[in-house]
């Protein structure tokens, strides 16, 4: 389906010039943009390339000069990452799911399904279950009983909803994200080694683990609105409390979110983060990808770690934290500085050595 450069500019709310009644079939990159594509070249490092594709039309910084590119019109875009989801939202593929329940479906009863709702093949949905209005199941998800979701939810195949967990509206989960499951709670009959080395920093004979006892997660999940889970990522259930996942907060693709934790709203949490138990989270949080954080502290709002960074410590609101262990970043980059010095501060000290010992009458 194509639609013209009015259109487009209309539907992202942008200033647009040249001839609008372009027809636009798709995006591409600018290099690789054919004459019915818009090429998308929001910032000036990408305008050189508009040369070596044929797009008559581009998306392009405020201020560009479209004519002197040889195209024809042109839609500005005053913060490039922002137009580009309007974009995306504009040329997007949409699902293909019937309307309805599949008859391979299972919906036990007592399980109440809102107005246009689409339940795909094979999908299971527990008894006293609440589907909202809109909402579309995929083919192969598994409902547990008593689940509440909210209107106009969108969950990809074989996503797994535990019992008694609580969603709000416009929840996306993608394929394979477990929320729900058993928390990692385990405790052994007596005092163990990892008491015994927290405690001492030393394993003895009498605190040789003699094994485990599970401990029951009875607490579920509750999400707010807004809330995107990604591929195979995992939210435990909490032990008595309920796991909580504020409104808007996105949560990437292997991610594990350990029992009781709590975290605030609009938080970005990155690939493959891990959040052990009981931690608590602020608000607008940005956890980037690895970023390992440990049970029982605190995670003040406005909070940015970087990469592959280790939190086993609680970090106050608006820090900016990098490093194993996280520390401040400047204090990260100077560490980091500092031990680069190291092989020339050795090296300098053994010429140091050689000269005093040619002082020495000793040697």
């Amino acid at each position: 389906m194509s639609h013209t450069l009015r259109a487009i500019a209309e539907a992202l709310g942008a200033q647009a010039d040249g001839d609008l009644d372009i027809e636009i079939s798709g995006v591409a990159e600018p290099a690789h943009a054919a004459a019915d594509q818009l090429a998308l070249a929001m910032e000036p490092k990408f305008g050189a390339a508009l040369g070596e594709g044929a797009a008559q039309a581009a998306i392009l910084w405020e201020g560009a000069d479209w004519r002197g590119m040889g195209l024809k019109a042109a839609i500005f875009a005053p913060r490039s990452r922002y137009v580009l989801a309007g974009v995306s939202r504009v040329f997007d593929h949409p699902l293909r799911l019937a309307a309805g329940v599949h008859p391979s479906a299972v919906i036990e009863a007592g399980a109440r399904i809102g107005r246009e709702v689409s339940i795909g093949a094979f999908t299971y949905v527990g008894p006293g279950a609440v589907i909202g209005d809109g909402s579309r199941l995929m083919n192969h998800v598994s409902i547990g009983a008593d689940v509440r979701i909210g209107r106009d939810a969108l969950i990809h195949p074989q996503v797994h909803i535990g019992a008694r967990v609580v969603i709000g509206e416009r929840f996306i989960a993608q394929p394979g994200a477990m929320i729900g499951g058993d928390g990692f709670s385990f405790v052994s009959p007596s005092r163990d080694n990892l008491e015994s080395v927290r405690d001492s920093g030393h394993i003895s004979e009498a605190s040789r683990t003699p094994g485990f006892v599970r401990i029951n997660s009875l607490g579920a999940v509750r999400i707010g609105d807004d809330v995107e889970v990604g591929a195979n990522a995992a939210i435990d259930r909490g032990t008595v409390v309920d796991t909580a996942i504020g409104d808007g907060t996105k949560i990437d693709d292997l991610v594990d979110i350990g029992h009781n934790v709590q975290i605030g709203r609009h938080c970005l949490l990155c690939g493959q983060v891990g959040i052990a138990g009981s931690t608590e989270i602020g608000d607008r949080v940005v956890l980037a990808g690895q970023v390992g954080v440990a049970d029982h502290i605190s995670i003040g709002s406005d909070v940015i770690v970087a990469a592959g960074s280790g939190v086993g410590s609680s970090i106050p609101a608006g820090r900016v934290m990098m490093g194993y262990p996280a520390v401040e970043m400047k204090q990260n980059i100077a560490n980091i500085r500092a031990i680069r010095r190291i092989p020339r501060a050795l090296s300098r000290v053994e010429a140091l050595e050689k000269r005093v010992s040619k002082l020495d009458p000793s040697e």
